[in-house]
């Protein structure tokens, strides 16, 4: 039998690296893959939003938005997003933030096109056949933070200037097919930046940013 909908609310935040958690400083020492779940913006979220609210992290570092990684198999969102639903399911709000790995050189993506995968993904959660008792959450769309110009320097990056510049980009587009989905819509690019060591990755100040004006979206949505 399906969970009601009683008091408890539940979010599910569907991203990539920055929703899993990804420490560019543990990384680069070699010691630490994932920032701890109370650093990263989702578990940040949770204590925010407190007991009343379940949030689902469901992030996965590369995931791009409906392409598959010609190099890394398993990484388009798309092919995942149905299991996430089913199994979080039933959902108050849905949170997607991806977008970042579609600006690799590899497929040279401009703005426009990365914005429709994302209208993709919006369209598919809107189509999921939920289980008897569950109505349709609400969705946001979050644009992802730039990518620091620093990423040139970076040896064998994905990136490169292009991205950066695309990076800078989609949140018009973004936002454009929120209004016209009726989502809600958050620029991230405006609350945090990446951090200085990779270019692409949140630091703990930038996680922290992006949970309490994520928090503030989703309790404004859980009053309409």
């Amino acid at each position: 039998m399906m969970e009601g909908r009683g008091a408890l609310k539940t979010v599910l935040c569907f991203g990539d690296s920055n929703t899993f958690g990804y420490d560019p400083i543990g990384m680069a020492a070699g010691d630490r893959a994932r920032y701890p779940f109370e650093t990263r913006w989702t578990g940040t979220m949770q204590r925010l939003l407190g007991p009343g609210w379940r949030v689902v992290e469901e992030g996965l570092s590369g995931r791009t938005t409906v392409h598959d990684d010609p190099f890394e198999p398993g990484l388009c969102g798309m092919g995942a997003l149905a299991c996430a639903l089913g199994s979080a399911q039933p959902l108050d709000c849905v949170i997607i933030m991806l977008g970042t790995n579609d600006m690799k050189t590899c497929f040279g993506l401009p703005a426009s096109d990365i914005a429709r995968g994302v209208e993709s993904l919006v369209l598919a959660v809107k189509r999921f056949p939920w289980a008897p008792g569950c109505r349709r959450p609400s969705i946001v769309i979050v644009s992802p933070p730039h990518i620091g110009e620093g990423i040139r320097d970076v040896v064998l990056s994905s990136f490169d200037m292009r991205s950066v510049a695309v990076s800078h980009e989609v949140a018009t587009a973004y936002r454009v097919i929120a209004d016209e989905q009726g989502c809600a819509f958050l620029d991230a690019s405006e609350i945090c930046e990446p951090s200085p060591v990779d270019h692409i990755h949140l630091s703990p100040e930038g996680h922290g940013a992006l949970a309490r004006a994520l928090a503030d979206v989703v309790v404004s949505l859980a009053g309409q």
